[in-house]
């Protein structure tokens, strides 16, 4: 018989056990759009397992208080030892057992609530309304992660970008320099223009590799925030369509589609029951229940069928009742006037989107033609020091100026997008417009 060298399948054990764990957590994306992005943040991040999991508590909730509805069924049986056995004399030499020495008895139990006060099938209710809050609040979850996924991956994208441009200024004033040390050596410029130019261009390599550290940053904080360990470029949408209408239409329409809104009026439905549901402990409570018993013992019978109409009419219980609906009202005063904040919420919220993004438009704008006028000016500022009809600092004034023109229309086009979908997001559409997070429901409408 060949017998097993142990030792390799230790040492394979072991690489398994050291590469398993690593290659299992290495999650990497090559070519990231804000719609992966998202998608994985939702698969990953904790406060959407959270709403899942309160999603699940409340599907559960619907059972229990369902349950209450159902008839409840047991067996039960029992067997007992005596030290003797009792047993009553007729006659002399004629007796009677009625509890023999080693008893065992065995029923059959069904019970059925008739008449509660209603307050099982309104806990019912409560439970369904709790369960679809639920599933709205998973819904508003998921749009503001969107949101907060989407402001850090347009940052990123900005800061790529940015490193873009400084790359290519840098290699503008390298070129520069050289022109000028040309320049210089044909006697055509002066020492301090060199100087100046080298200034220029350890500023410029400075400001690239800020610009670098700044681009990392932004990046591992979209990675943390998604889930993922490497994301190799980020692919911007493009321009995200936004809402039309006025402002007033636009807070009309988030009133009608915000899914606070809806969470609400679940919440004002649920708290008008919950009045009702204390209530019904004023009513009178009606129990029906069958029995079929078996015993040894023939005293009274060996076996009998019952059935039992149990009746409890509530005449006083301290008050109890009366305190518990008085605390029921008031939680339903309570989100009444909840409303009021939630709609002034979210009219605050639109008319700040909708303003925010009109400024955003009219910067990025602005932004674009200030890059447009600039380039023009570095061109021409650019052919004119080349014959000597303007200096070095003219050259550098256009520099800088393109550069920071380009820069800002960098940030510009990056918080209109954002905006965008902020105006989205605070009328109630979907927040990216190819994905659409109401359709996404956990709470199963069966579970009734």
């Amino acid at each position: 018989m060949r017998r097993i060298d142990l030792r390799h399948f230790w040492l394979l054990f072991a690489v398994i056990a050291v590469f398993a764990p690593a290659s299992a957590a290495t999650q990497e994306m090559q070519e990231a759009t804000l719609k992966d992005l998202v998608l994985q943040a939702i698969k990953t991040h904790e406060v959407v397992q959270i709403a899942n999991s309160e999603v699940r508590r409340a599907q559960a909730d619907v059972k229990l208080a369902r349950s209450a509805l159902m008839p409840r069924f047991d067996a039960n049986g029992s067997y007992t030892f005596y030290d003797d056995d009792l047993s009553v004399e007729l006659s002399p030499g004629e007796s009677f057992v009625i509890r023999p020495m080693q008893d065992w008895t065995a029923s059959i139990d069904l019970r059925q609530n008739l008449f509660t006060g209603l307050r099982a099938w309104r806990a019912r209710d409560i439970a369904r309304l709790n369960r679809d809050i639920a599933d709205l609040d998973r819904w508003t979850t998921i749009n503001d992660l969107t949101l907060e996924v989407a402001r850090a991956f347009y940052d990123a994208v900005a800061m790529a970008e940015w490193v873009e441009v400084r790359e290519i200024v840098l290699e503008e004033n390298e070129n520069q320099l050289k022109v000028a040390e040309r320049l210089f050596e044909v006697g055509e410029n002066s020492a301090a223009d060199v100087a100046r130019w080298r200034a220029q261009v350890a500023a410029a390599k400075q400001a690239l590799t800020v610009a670098v550290g700044d681009a990392e940053l932004s990046l591992h904080r979209v990675e943390r925030l998604v889930g993922l360990t490497e994301i190799s470029e980020l692919k911007s949408p493009g321009p995200i369509p936004i809402p039309s209408g006025s402002m007033e239409d636009l807070v009309t329409e988030a009133f009608g589609q915000r899914p606070e809104m809806k969470t609400l009026y679940h919440q004002l439905e649920a708290a008008g029951l919950w009045v009702k549901l204390e209530k019904g402990n004023w009513y009178p409570q009606l129990e029906a229940m069958g029995q079929y018993f078996q015993q040894k013992s023939g005293f009274p019978a060996n076996d009998w069928l019952s059935l039992t109409l149990q009746l409890r009419v509530p005449i006083y219980d301290g008050g109890v009742t009366a305190a518990n609906v008085a605390k029921a009202k008031e939680d339903l005063r309570q989100v009444e006037l909840l409303d009021q904040t939630l709609r002034r919420t979210i009219a605050d919220q639109v008319d700040s989107a909708f303003i925010g993004y009109d400024a955003a438009s009219a910067v990025y704008d602005a932004a674009r033609e200030r890059t447009e006028a600039s380039r023009l000016a570095y061109r021409q500022v650019e052919r004119a020091y080349r014959v000597g009809e303007a200096s070095t600092t003219d050259l550098l004034n256009a520099t800088t100026e393109a550069s920071d023109a380009e820069t800002s229309q960098i940030v510009a086009r990056a918080q209109r997008e954002f905006q965008a979908i902020f105006l989205r997001y605070a009328v109630g559409l979907p927040p990216l417009p190819d994905l659409d997070f109401s359709q996404m429901s956990l709470a199963d409408p069966q579970e009734n």
